[in-house]
C-alpha cells in the first residue's frame, strides 16, 4: 500500500436499507429495497410520495445521553459518528456518551462533514412558527438547530472533539468534498501532526419538504421506481442517511495497533458543462491521485440514480475510462439518493462487498440501455481488491475515489 493511503478504521452508517456497514451489505446483496411511502413529514399532496426513508429512526438507541430536540440530520449524524467511533475502538469501554477517547484519540479527532441540505426540517418548523402567528411562538432552540453547521457542531460537542471541524455545503457531493479534504489533512499531516492523524468524515442529509418540493421542481424525480440504465428511467427518487468513516494515517493505525477495514487511496473532482467530461477527468484524476492503473478496479459503485441525463454521461466515462469493463453497482435503486450521504455511504457499501467478494445485482432492470458498462443482473461473486467509486450531481459534478481491501 502507497504512503499516501489513509486507513479505513472504522464505520458508521444509517440508511433506509440497514444500519452498519454489514447490514448495508447484506441488504444490497438479498436486494432489499428501503423505498417506501415518507412518513417523517405529510407528503399526501405532492405528486410524489415515496423514497428512501430510513425507518423507524430513534437517536436514544445510538446515545445514552438525553437529547431535548435534535434536528433529524443532525440525529443520524450522532448516531453514524458513534458507530463509527466504536468500530475504530477510539472510545474507551466504559465510555457510554462518547466524550472519553483512548489515548490522545480527542486531541487529535478532528470531522469533516458535509450536507447538501442541511437541517431543513429545523427552519421549516421555526419559520413556520414565526409566520403562523404570534412570533413569542418561534421556538428559539429549534433556531440554532437550522444552521448548516448545527450537525458539526453537536457531534463535536457529544463527543468531545477537539481537532479540525470542516463543514461542507457544497450540493449533492458535499459528503465527497469532505472525505477528500479529510484525505487531503491526513497526507499533509505526515503522520507527525497530532491534530491531522486521526479524522473523520462523511455526510448526513435527511428528507425534508422543501427538498422534495424541489426535486419536484426541477422534473428529477421518477413516479415509482429508480430504475438506472434501463430505458424507462424517468427519474431519481430522493433518500437520506448519514455515514462516517474514521481515517487514520497509516503510522497511527500501525501504533494502535488499530483494525484496518480497508485504505483511501485516491479521490478527485471535477466540474462543468460536459457531464461526461467531468466524470471522465475525476476517475482519470482519482486513479492518478491513488497510482492505481485502471486495469487494476475489480468493480465500480456507479452514483447511478435513475436520471437518464446524468447516467448516460456516467456509464460513457466509466466505459472509456475502464475497458477491461469491471462489473458496475447501482444500489440507489434500492436506497434512493441520500444527496450528500452518498459517497461515504457507497465506499462502505464497497468495503462490505470487497469483504465478502461480491457485486450487487442491478436491479430494476428490465431493458438495458446500451451503455458499454458490464451491469450483473445476479449477485456476482468475484475476488474484489480495489473499487472505483463514483459521486456525480444532478447539476454534473462529479467525484472519483479508490478504496482497497484491507489486505489488497
Amino acid at each position: 500500500m502507497n504512503d499516501r493511503a489513509a486507513a479505513i478504521t472504522g464505520i458508521g452508517l444509517i440508511s433506509p436499507i440497514g444500519a452498519g456497514c454489514g447490514q448495508l451489505r447484506e441488504s444490497i446483496v438479498r436486494g432489499s429495497s428501503g423505498i417506501r411511502e415518507i412518513t417523517s413529514f405529510d407528503a399526501s399532496r405532492l405528486a410524489v410520495q415515496l423514497a428512501g426513508e430510513v425507518p423507524d429512526f430513534d437517536l436514544a438507541r445510538h446515545l445514552a445521553s438525553m437529547k431535548t430536540y435534535v434536528d433529524r440530520a443532525s440525529a443520524f449524524a450522532l448516531a453514524a459518528t458513534m458507530m463509527a467511533l466504536n468500530d475504530a475502538a477510539w472510545l474507551t469501554e466504559a465510555n457510554s456518551s462518547g466524550s472519553h477517547f483512548t489515548g490522545d484519540a480527542a486531541d487529535g479527532a478532528g470531522l469533516c462533514l458535509g450536507s447538501a441540505w442541511g437541517c431543513q426540517a429545523s427552519i421549516q418548523l421555526y419559520t413556520g412558527k414565526l409566520t403562523s402567528g404570534d412570533p413569542k411562538f418561534a421556538p428559539p432552540l429549534v433556531f440554532t438547530h437550522g444552521y448548516a453547521n448545527a450537525p458539526n457542531s453537536l457531534v463535536a460537542i457529544e463527543f468531545g472533539l477537539r481537532g479540525h471541524n470542516a463543514c461542507f455545503a457544497g450540493g449533492w457531493t458535499a459528503g465527497a468534498s469532505a472525505l477528500e479534504s479529510a484525505l487531503d489533512l491526513i497526507r499533509r499531516s505526515g503522520g507527525s501532526s497530532a491534530n491531522h492523524r486521526r479524522l473523520l468524515a462523511g455526510g448526513t442529509d435527511a428528507l425534508s419538504e422543501p427538498a422534495l418540493r424541489a426535486a419536484l421542481a426541477a422534473g428529477m424525480l421518477s413516479m415509482d421506481l429508480c430504475r438506472p440504465f434501463d430505458s424507462a428511467a424517468d427519474g431519481l427518487l430522493l433518500g437520506e442517511g448519514a455515514a462516517v468513516i474514521a481515517l487514520e494515517t497509516a503510522r497511527a493505525a500501525r501504533e494502535r495497533p488499530a483494525r484496518v477495514r480497508g485504505f483511501l487511496l485516491g479521490v478527485a473532482s471535477a466540474g462543468g458543462a460536459d457531464a461526461r467530461d467531468a466524470v471522465s477527468r475525476a476517475i482519470a484524476a482519482a486513479l492518478d491521485d491513488a497510482q492505481v492503473p485502471a486495469g487494476q478496479v475489480d468493480a465500480v459503485f456507479a452514483s447511478a440514480s435513475g436520471l437518464p441525463q446524468v447516467d448516460a454521461p456516467e456509464a460513457a466515462a466509466i466505459a472509456a475510462s475502464l475497458p477491461g469493463k469491471p462489473p458496475v453497482a447501482a444500489i440507489k435503486a434500492l436506497l434512493g439518493d441520500p444527496m450528500a450521504a452518498w459517497m461515504p455511504i457507497a465506499i462502505a457499501a464497497a468495503i462490505g462487498c470487497m469483504d465478502a467478494g461480491v457485486v450487487p445485482a442491478a436491479v430494476n432492470l428490465r431493458t438495458p440501455v446500451s451503455t458499454g458498462i458490464r451491469l450483473p443482473r445476479e449477485p456476482l461473486q468475484v475476488p474484489l481488491r480495489t473499487c472505483l467509486v463514483i459521486n456525480t450531481s444532478p447539476s454534473g459534478h462529479a467525484a472519483a475515489m479508490l478504496v482497497a481491501k484491507a489486505d489488497g
